[in-house]
């Protein structure tokens, strides 16, 4: 073989290696690539299917108001449910009104209605969530005030689901494979008290981990309803003299009105329909604005807010429905005295409200028992 031919069958091993070196080369980096990406892929999915995600994720969707994702890491019902039962149990502990019979009568009524109000606290959550504020249920609600059987809006109130303030995490242990326990710092918001909530995450078929519990929820509800009933305590005896004395003026005016009212019973003259709005505008009205003012520069223990705010409710429902019926008294304005009825209904609820609180009451309007 002369020199030549030996040279060209040199260069093309040589480019043959060449040619292999860089094939190897190529599927070495493809191999290097894909367990790159696998070891991604495998750290990206152990980290959105662990429950540090969901607590992120959780926080974002409050954050943006993101209803769906919300739901997508937190089992509802499943926290609901059993809290629920908590809660009534909760509202019957002190009750010294029923007997045997009727508190098994009204327990059983509140297990039977158990799925109706689980699905309208998820409502009205699905709406916090959504506007930052608890709603109020329209009329045509089975939730609305006391259709249902109870009145729905105090029930919520006693959960104090409406108080709770989310503050941090605060830790986390890993139970088992699929549970796992976290510490929530929370705070009420009228008390100002600070609670460690602690929660269950469960991870789900899809390995999601979701929050599927409250577990320390009585302990919560015992911690917080005692200090509203001591602070409740505290500010019925401060203001029980200005309330005797305030009482004692309606009474004393609402006879005075009936003595006057009597007199025109039979088609009033003009006259006489002034003089009987002149003295709603000049001794009724200002009787409820004096109380309503005292009420507001009141100084209030922080767990008796929710009573004094009803308390101050149904003082500006009383001055509504006054005016409105001075107005249709005068004018003879069937339309303003209906409105003025409607408007003292909604301080009759109120006043209602006012003193199933001030009674601890574990059952509002029950089912007759015979």
């Amino acid at each position: 073989m002369n020199d030549d031919k030996w040279e060209q069958t040199i260069a093309k091993r040589r480019q043959a290696r060449y040619r292999e070196n860089k094939i190897g080369c190529f599927f070495i980096i493809i191999v290097l690539i894909a367990a790159l990406i696998g070891a991604g892929y495998y750290a990206y999915y152990n980290h959105t299917h662990s429950p540090e995600y969901t607590l992120k994720r959780l926080q974002t969707a409050f954050d943006e108001r993101d209803v769906e994702e919300i739901h997508k890491y937190v089992d509802l019902k499943s926290v609901l449910s059993p809290n629920y039962k908590v809660l009534c149990d909760d509202i019957f502990a002190h009750d010294t009104i029923y007997t045997e019979q009727e508190r098994n009568v009204y327990q059983t009524f509140y297990e039977i209605i158990e799925p109706i109000i689980t699905d309208g606290t998820i409502q009205s959550i699905n709406k916090y969530i959504q506007t930052g504020n608890w709603q109020r249920y329209n009329y045509n609600s089975m939730l609305k005030g006391r259709q249902l059987g109870i009145d729905y809006a105090e029930l919520i109130n006693r959960s104090l689901l409406f108080n709770i303030n989310f503050k941090e995490v605060k830790s986390m242990e890993q139970i088992d494979d699929t549970h796992v326990a976290v510490v929530l710092a929370v705070m009420d918001k009228y008390t100002e008290t600070d609670f460690d909530l602690k929660v269950t995450l469960t991870k789900d078929e899809d390995n999601v981990w979701k929050v599927t519990g409250v577990d320390n929820y009585q302990e919560y509800l015992n911690t917080i309803s005692k200090l509203y009933h001591d602070d409740i305590t505290s500010y019925l005896s401060a203001t029980k003299a200005d309330l005797d004395r305030s009482n004692a003026r309606f009474g004393q005016l609402q006879s005075e009105f009936v003595i006057l009212a009597e007199g025109l019973k039979n088609n009033p003259s003009e006259s006489q329909r002034a003089l009987l709005k002149s003295y709603i505008e000049n001794k009724i009205i200002p009787a409820y604005q004096d109380w309503y003012n005292y009420l507001q520069n009141n100084q209030i223990p922080l767990g008796a807010r929710h009573l004094h705010e009803l308390r101050l409710e149904s003082a500006s429902y009383s001055i509504q429905a006054w005016k409105k019926y001075a107005d249709g008294i005068y004018k003879s304005d069937y339309k303003e005295l209906g409105e003025a009825e409607r408007i003292h209904n909604k301080a009759m609820e109120t006043e209602q409200k006012v003193t199933d609180t001030i009674n601890n009451m574990p059952a509002l309007f029950m089912p007759t028992v015979d």
